[in-house]
């Protein structure tokens, strides 16, 4: 069943290696993460952890002048997570490092990464817990930012091929 269910998403995503892509892509993925967090992020910010407008908007700046720093990190450190569940799945279910399966799972994992990194900077620069009641929205948020940057970047790699 569950075979049949990373096929079908095989079949249905493009096949792309994602190493490559973000190593000569990662200006317009972080314009896209960057963009894209700023809206989310304040929107998270106010309704769900009721800040005033203003310390949104600064918590929300701190958040995201760290995440460019962080995403230059977070993406090979989710690699380097998944690299060993990659591998089993991989001779398991007989796909490779191109398929949807694994680089979608990569995004998710950055995500995470992203969502742990904007908790400590709430709660060590701001004194601000979470818990974990809000630290799941906080992932979905972060997680809808890295879609939005992966679109954003898969449209421009539309636009801008890369050449020879």
């Amino acid at each position: 069943m569950l075979a049949n269910v990373l096929f079908g998403i095989c079949e249905m995503l493009p096949r792309v290696d994602v190493r490559a892509v973000y190593s000569m892509y990662n200006r317009p993925f972080l314009f896209w993460a960057i963009i894209a967090g700023l809206l989310a992020k304040l929107l998270y910010l106010r309704y769900l952890t009721r800040l005033t407008w203003g310390r949104c908007a600064v918590v929300d700046a701190t958040m995201n002048v760290a995440s460019p720093f962080l995403n230059l990190i977070a993406a090979p450190a989710a690699f380097l997570a998944w690299r060993l569940p990659r591998l089993a799945l991989n001779r398991v279910f007989g796909t490779d490092d191109a398929d949807p399966v694994n680089w979608v799972v990569l995004l998710m994992v950055m995500a995470l990464i992203t969502a742990l990194s904007d908790t400590l900077i709430l709660r060590v620069v701001f004194k601000r817990e979470l818990g974990q009641k809000n630290f799941w929205p906080l992932y979905v948020t972060n997680a809808v930012c890295i879609a939005v940057a992966a679109c954003g970047t898969g449209f421009y790699i539309v636009a801008h091929p890369p050449t020879a």
